[in-house]
């Protein structure tokens, strides 16, 4: 008598936790950024001192920040997507789920590496900017999660 292999039925997961989840990937994303933009030089406090110079040096303070808050939008509605149109188990995408993993661990080991502290800022400023940026990742992927969650 052969026996087959069943099938397990797609389960569903809740909407808070797909949007907390979404949430969780789109801050660090986000907080892996702000680490990766102030090694290449766009510290966000110290880009404060040019604000009110010239017209190209306001797009270079702004662009951080905005490219923080897109990337907590795009990876927290990435995410948000793939939790909840992909219905569980994920057997079919094993491998491919351990090849992301390996990047990702991978990518964020690269950019904590030369994680440090600004030379040239203050201690308080830094980290009133970084609790900002952080504010404002949390707020745009909560926007991303929220959008993006099928009901």
């Amino acid at each position: 008598m052969p026996t087959t292999k069943r099938e397990l039925a797609p389960i569903a997961l809740q909407a808070t936790l797909i949007t907390t989840t979404a949430l969780t990937c789109g801050v660090l994303a986000a907080l892996a950024l702000q680490i990766y933009l102030s090694r290449a030089g766009f510290d966000l406090v110290g880009l404060w001192g040019n604000l009110f110079s010239t017209k190209a040096m306001q797009l270079r303070t702004a662009g951080p920040w905005w490219a923080i808050a897109g990337v907590a939008f795009i990876v927290s509605g990435a995410t948000a997507a793939a939790l909840s149109r992909l219905p569980l188990p994920w057997r079919r995408f094993r491998l491919l789920r351990w090849a992301a993993g390996a990047a990702v661990v991978l990518a964020l080991a690269d950019i904590g590496h030369s994680a440090a502290a600004p030379e040239g800022a203050n201690a308080g400023a830094n980290v009133a900017a970084s609790l900002g940026a952080l504010g404002v990742a949390a707020l745009m992927a909560m926007f991303g999660a929220y959008f993006t969650v099928r009901r």
